[in-house]
């Protein structure tokens, strides 16, 4: 099978990718041959790479006109930039581009299968795989695609199987001590968006009946077992999950088929549940799922969030309070009434909860272009108005509409990441350049924008994405990177440089910064100020150990003592660690016998405390 030919890569790009070490271990990688088993499926490239915690990695990426737009490895990597496995990966496809097996794409290959033929392959997948069948069987019952699913589905779920499956979740930490249940809030509400999960992919499919029967069992469900009265949700996991099921809620309501008598009882049931749910704060989802009911597709007036009320003696009176023994009817009609919501003392929500989302994910959903841009257009909600031109092939209209009206880095983040995945690379730099002069922080966009900009040999606004990156949140990698490319400037732009890391918090970038320089006295002018993190000393003490071992012992002395003097064992390891610094840098004085001297001194004086005694003897 030939070859499909891809975009030239360069060991530049690789190097704007990632770190310096890594990079350079990514190096050694490629020299000791240990990408194994190295394919080519198109754009993509894959490979196996020898490891040290693991036989081998898994290791994948995907090039485009504009270098390296995914790329994957199963190594726990989370440093920044690729990983040195990828990094071999690539090196080995730029050096030895033949020792790639071309491999054909997955539908190339069961293109001339009958439907007997796929049968017996997936009969002898199970066969060897049998952990697939999970999955196959959930794949399988996952509801059809929106027009099947309409027509098709005659036998309504029962609701009872999602409602055991919620009462067992809400139930799994009974019996548990509060401390040891609190720790298991996470995996709760972890569970709840499970099932939340099933119902929507019954939204996706256009059953929005369905979806809305499962969502309502489960909100009703939460309530019931009031799991937030004795549960401890401090960290509030339960409320962030019943106020993040409101957008789902409220799609579903606005898509469903539902008569007037139907969406009245709807509201009561909600406003309800809203009461309950609000002295905790998860009032929040079921305000918006209230708003959908309420008004459906209409403008909703600002949101009337009743929370307190006026007796017949002008008193306060807390609402539950006020309509304890209402009947349903009642409380329909308390809610429901106009002006005399002012009247009778009612606190009012100034603006109505923004259903715009919700809209805008039934329109696409429902494939309503015009609707949609004209919703986005209304609202003011460039960038996903921007997003859906992109993805409706007109890439420069939208980019043209978001170098007009975008406010935030992020967005032009968001947008210029689908630009370049749709292969629009000049597109995404224009609107990756635009966001950095937009509102808000811009460390991820220049993260992202600046190595693109370097395979497009744009050395200058290369630099300014790598300035806005280090302004926000400095690295030596990036000083380093902006070194590179400003040398023409550097005497202009050290001083822009410096006076960023000098303003930081965190001065162990500063320090990196002045040793990498070979700026000894420096860096330790900066790790003997007062506020000095002992990280920090720690840095330039493993830094400044040959041309300044001297200030070495001192530091590290004066460190340890202090970890010795809390009488605790837990900080007796760290303070050994410490006097290993002094052992290293007497060694770099050859004054061994003076370090033997002083740890004897050392063990002598604390001869009484045992745990200490044991961790000298690493020395």
């Amino acid at each position: 099978m030939t070859q499909q030919k891809l975009p030239s890569l360069t060991e530049s790009v690789v190097r704007a990718l990632t770190t310096p070490q890594s990079f350079s271990r990514g190096q050694e990688l490629y020299r000791a041959d240990a990408i194994l088993n190295a394919t080519q499926q198109g754009n993509q490239l894959s490979a196996h790479c020898e490891g040290t915690m693991e036989p081998y990695y898994r290791v994948s990426a995907t090039l485009d006109d504009a270098g390296v737009s995914k790329a994957n490895c199963t190594c726990d990597y989370e440093y920044g930039g690729l990983c040195k496995h990828v990094v071999a990966l690539l090196l080995t496809y730029i050096q030895k581009p033949k020792s790639f097996a071309a491999r054909q794409a997955p539908e190339e290959l069961l293109n001339d299968l009958s439907r007997e033929e796929l049968r017996a392959l997936v009969l002898q997948l199970l066969e060897r795989e049998p952990e697939l069948y999970d999955w196959i069987q959930a794949m399988t019952a996952a509801p059809a695609s929106p027009s099947k699913a309409k027509t098709t589905r005659k036998k309504k779920i029962d609701v009872e199987v999602y409602r055991r499956q919620a009462r067992n979740v809400l139930h799994s930490l009974d019996g548990l001590h509060t401390s040891e249940a609190y720790w298991g809030m996470g995996g709760l509400a972890d569970g709840l968006r499970e099932i939340q999960a099933r119902a929507q992919k019954f939204l996706d499919a256009g059953d929005a009946d369905t979806a809305l029967t499962i969502l309502l069992a489960l909100v009703e469900e939460v309530t019931n077992s009031r799991a937030y009265e004795y549960l401890d949700d401090s960290n509030g996991e339960l409320g962030d999950y019943v106020n993040g099921v409101g957008v789902p809620l409220a799609e579903a309501i606005l898509s469903a088929e539902r008569s007037e008598q139907e969406r009245a009882q709807l509201v009561r049931k909600l406003k309800k549940w809203e009461r309950e749910l609000r002295d905790y704060g998860m009032e929040e989802g079921l305000d918006l799922a209230l708003q959908a009911a309420e008004y459906g597709w209409n403008d909703a007036p600002p949101h009337r969030a009743p929370t307190f009320a006026r007796g017949k003696d002008n008193d306060w009176i807390e609402e539950d309070d006020e309509f304890e023994d209402a009947d349903e009817d009642e409380e329909e009609d308390e809610f429901e009434t106009g002006d005399e919501y002012g009247d009778s003392g009612f606190y009012m929500r100034e603006t109505a909860l923004d259903l715009t989302e919700a809209k805008l994910n039934v329109l696409a959903r429902q494939n309503r272009i015009e609707e949609y841009l004209a919703l986005c257009q209304k609202h003011g909600k460039h960038l996903r108005y921007a997003r859906k031109l992109v993805e409706l092939g007109r890439a420069l209209e939208g980019t043209n509409y978001a170098l007009k009206h975008l406010e935030f880095a992020n967005d032009a983040l968001e947008l210029a990441q689908a630009l370049r995945e749709a292969k629009h690379i000049s597109e995404a730099l224009a609107i990756g350049e635009r966001g950095l002069k937009l509102q808000g922080y811009k460390f991820a966009l220049g993260q992202w924008l600046a190595p693109l900009e370097e395979t497009q040999g744009r050395a200058a606004q290369a630099l300014d994405a790598w300035l806005a990156a280090f302004e926000e949140r400095p690295s030596l990698d990036i000083y380093k990177r902006v070194k590179q490319l400003g040398a023409n400037d550097w005497g202009k732009l050290e001083t822009r440089v410096m006076s960023t890391l000098k303003k930081s918090w965190d001065k162990s970038v500063l320090a990196q910064v002045l040793l990498f320089e070979e700026k000894w006295d420096d860096a330790i002018a900066v790790a003997n100020q007062r506020e000095a993190d002992y990280t920090v000393v720690a840095i330039v003490a493993e830094g400044v150990l040959q041309p300044r071992p001297e200030w070495v012992i001192r530091a590290s002395k004066k460190q340890a003592l202090e970890l010795i003097g809390r009488t605790q064992t837990k900080y007796y390891v760290h303070a050994v660690e410490w006097l290993e610094r002094m052992k290293n840098a007497y060694a770099v004085l050859k004054q061994n016998d003076a370090w033997r001297a002083y740890l004897n001194d050392l063990k002598l004086e604390y001869k009484r405390r045992p745990a200490l005694q044991a961790q000298l003897k690493r020395l």
